[in-house]
């Protein structure tokens, strides 16, 4: 990968995007498993090689991500809105900004996308706080390996989250339906529920438990 950004020098502020690609599993030899539509996540980093890093990790995990890179605060605002990220990774400490401002205005705005601090510096305590201030996960980078693991944990997460709130809607939808004694559409609903539950069980159990 190289470091160059794509429109001017790192001090812009400009992002800097790529699609992070499919690469063999290196514990079968074969090709990994991205299928399905890809992921976009927009990584908050002043350190080139340590946007780097975490790209070439994704990308040796199989993961099918769209990744775009910002290191200031206006950049970050505004890629927020424009690129609709599905997780945010962002580092603690960065040059007239920080991953905990950073938090703030993610959860202000779109507090369901999921975010996950990358970082050297970060304490226990103050692991603990960001977490109780929303964020999903944390991922020291001297121990750069969990990095692939809690990304997926937390769009794996996110994803049922969204599926539950669409059940929601939708038995909230058969009941109305149901009250006012269209007892056919709602049914129809209820399959559909009951579809969507035995699809989430199926995929639940094949991801298995968290690592």
């Amino acid at each position: 990968m190289s470091d160059e950004r794509h429109h001017g020098e790192p001090e812009t502020g400009q992002p800097d995007t790529m699609t992070v690609p499919r690469q063999a599993n290196a514990e079968t030899g074969g090709e990994a498993d991205s299928a399905g539509p890809s992921k976009r996540i927009l990584i908050l980093e002043d350190e080139a090689w340590d946007a780097e890093l975490a790209q070439r990790l994704l990308a040796g995990a199989g993961l099918n991500l769209e990744a775009l890179v910002v290191d200031t605060k206006a950049a970050f605002i505004e890629q927020l809105a424009a690129f609709r990220p599905n997780i945010i990774l962002s580092d603690y400490h960065l040059p007239g900004f920080s991953g905990e401002d950073a938090l703030k205005i993610a959860q202000e705005h779109y507090p369901d996308i999921p975010f996950v601090f990358w970082s050297g510096v970060l304490g226990d305590e103050a692991a603990v706080a960001l977490i109780k201030q929303g964020a999903t996960d944390y991922v020291l980078k001297d121990r750069p390996a969990r990095l692939p693991s809690v990304i997926m944990r937390a769009l794996s997460e996110a994803e049922q989250r969204a599926n539950l709130a669409e059940l929601e809607d939708q038995l909230l939808q058969a009941q109305r339906l149901a009250s006012l004694g269209q007892l056919a559409a709602a049914e129809e609903i209820m399959s559909r529920i009951r579809q969507m539950l035995t699809a989430a069980r199926s995929e639940a159990q094949a991801a298995g438990p968290p690592s």
